[in-house]
């Protein structure tokens, strides 16, 4: 069983990767969950080619049946909270096995800042939260104001 300060730790690496997984919004959530096991794969890497195997099996497996319901009008937050208890329990199982880790995920909960440029030629959503500076221009990419 894994200590209350570690279980804190995976809560917020978990997190992080839940959010990595609906930054992309409900519309594009296979895009975000994809996303996040990259992340998770990154995160996982002390473990076994074949604990890998059976850690992002179950990831998809768990994740493919969120992605089944998800008819794009899921409650985000409802949508993050099912990805990161997901990503909680390989976490778990991980740090359980790979003590060492600990450090490891404990930055990767405190890593939740990031810069992101984003170029939208069309109509778009971003959710997020901005941290320093926002510049929105309207128009068409090269025309005059």
């Amino acid at each position: 069983m894994t200590d209350p300060i570690i279980g804190d730790i995976i809560v917020g690496a978990a997190g992080n990767l839940a959010a990595t997984g609906i930054s992309y919004g409900i519309a594009r959530l296979a895009d975000g969950v994809r996303a996040a096991r990259d992340r998770l794969r990154n995160a996982i890497h002390r473990a076994t080619p074949e604990e890998q195997a059976i850690a992002l099996a179950n990831y998809d497996s768990a994740t493919s049946e969120l992605l089944l319901r998800s008819n794009g009008n899921q409650d985000l937050t409802l949508a993050r909270a099912e990805l990161a208890t997901i990503v909680e329990g390989i976490l778990t199982a991980y740090v359980d096995r790979y003590p060492r880790a600990r450090t490891e995920l404990q930055a990767l909960g405190a890593n939740t800042h990031r810069s992101v440029i984003q170029n939208v030629y069309d109509q778009a959503t971003a959710i997020g939260e901005v941290h320093g500076n926002l510049t929105i221009n309207h128009g068409k990419s090269g025309e005059s104001q």
